[in-house]
């Protein structure tokens, strides 16, 4: 298990943690044979929608972030508008929604205040609105809402998705594939074609890579920039997210899109920073993040490091980064951009593990103290 044994991650307080993270290539082909075996009523759902009809994604932190990693691809195979707006902004609109829209609420836990809350008022205001709830959580309250009528959908997550781990490790995964699965139908044999190399992907950065991850980790850099460009930037805030969260905020983060590092942010490069690069497996963004990459590791202080992470060995990746990891992965490159995001969350959640056992921090309940809760206490007016 990630170099090493049951024992000592239930010593370290990070069984569950590591369970998560394992058990994300099985999920995602259970997930995909879920959501099959409803082919008949996906279908019908859709076929139900006014043609005219928006598609409105919301949600909050780690669940609308995978939301985020999907919409590239989305925006690319739907011939609807795809709009992605946060919940906790939502909630604060002083104006209601138009109805002419297909609303799907992205929530883990299915009960994250701010999204139940918005979707109950649209629900509410316009109950024939077409909605999607994309959840873990079968018992929840935005599972519930779309089990009341014909125009609302609900499939549950794989058994053993959610298993009690404080961070979102399948939990971000599994709704980033239904959200692409659930949305476009139509696409599904796409699905099926690169579920395989997602898988041996997976298999190989947990069975080559991990080990250099921890290496890494132990070297207790306190100050993480991720960056990335298109669905990675929602890796990269992924990323910031998993390392702050799983530190117990003793790891100071921030994320940037790739190309906007270059204007101002990347000043940061003059201190003991580590800047995280997600590299596109797509060969036209590819050279966007290479020279961006190049650009940094030239340009920093003796203090700062540069990792990149990338689909596959790059034979001169010590111009590239200080410390490279990659999925051995080459078919990659011939995808839409948005799929690599389910490989390269990986990544943040290996960082995260390994840096939270380094600051001595439990990843199972990494804040012991209550600051942060699994499910945000949010008093909605």
């Amino acid at each position: 298990m990630l170099n090493h044994n049951e024992a000592y991650w239930q010593q370290k307080g990070a069984h569950l943690t590591v369970s998560a993270i394992l058990n994300q290539p099985r999920l995602w082909q259970e997930g995909l044979e879920q959501v099959k075996q409803q082919q008949e009523a996906v279908t019908a759902f859709w076929q139900a929608c006014p043609p005219g009809n928006r598609i409105l994604i919301t949600g909050a932190g780690s669940s609308l972030l995978a939301a985020q990693a999907a919409a590239n691809w989305l925006r690319s195979v739907v011939s609807r508008p795809v709009e992605i707006v946060p919940a906790t902004d939502l909630i604060l609109q002083p104006h209601p929604i138009p109805s002419d829209i297909v609303l799907v609420s992205v929530s883990s836990s299915g009960n994250t205040p701010e999204t139940v809350n918005v979707t109950e008022q649209i629900l509410s205001a316009a109950p024939q609105t077409p909605y999607i709830a994309i959840t873990n959580n079968p018992s929840s309250r935005l599972a519930k809402l779309a089990n009341h009528s014909p125009t609302r959908m609900f499939i549950p997550a794989p058994d053993g998705t959610s298993n009690g781990s404080f961070a979102a490790t399948s939990e971000f995964t599994i709704p980033m594939w239904y959200t692409m699965l659930l949305l476009v139908p139509e696409q599904w044999h796409q699905a099926e074609k690169i579920l395989p190399l997602l898988q041996r992907g997976a298999s190989y950065f947990f069975e080559h890579e991990a080990a250099g991850i921890e290496q890494w980790a132990a070297g207790r850099r306190n100050n993480v920039v991720a960056l990335g460009a298109l669905s990675l930037k929602a890796i990269a805030c992924e990323s910031s997210l998993k390392l702050l969260e799983m530190g117990n905020g003793q790891v100071m983060t921030a994320w940037h899109s790739m190309l906007e590092f270059r204007h101002g942010p990347k000043l940061i490069i003059n201190r003991d920073a580590t800047v995280v690069g997600y590299m596109a497996a797509n060969p036209d963004i590819h050279r966007y993040d290479k020279d961006m990459l190049v650009e940094l590791r030239r340009e920093r202080s003796p203090l700062a490091q540069i990792v990149a992470i990338g689909h596959d060995a790059l034979p001169d990746h010590a111009q590239v980064a200080d410390r490279y990891f990659h999925f051995a992965c080459p078919e990659l490159a011939d995808f839409h951009e948005a799929w690599a995001a389910m490989l390269y969350v990986l990544f943040a959640q290996l960082a995260g593990l390994y840096c939270a056992i380094e600051l001595g921090v439990t990843p199972d309940m990494p804040s012991r103290d209550g600051k942060v809760a699994k499910v945000a206490n949010v008093t909605v007016y």
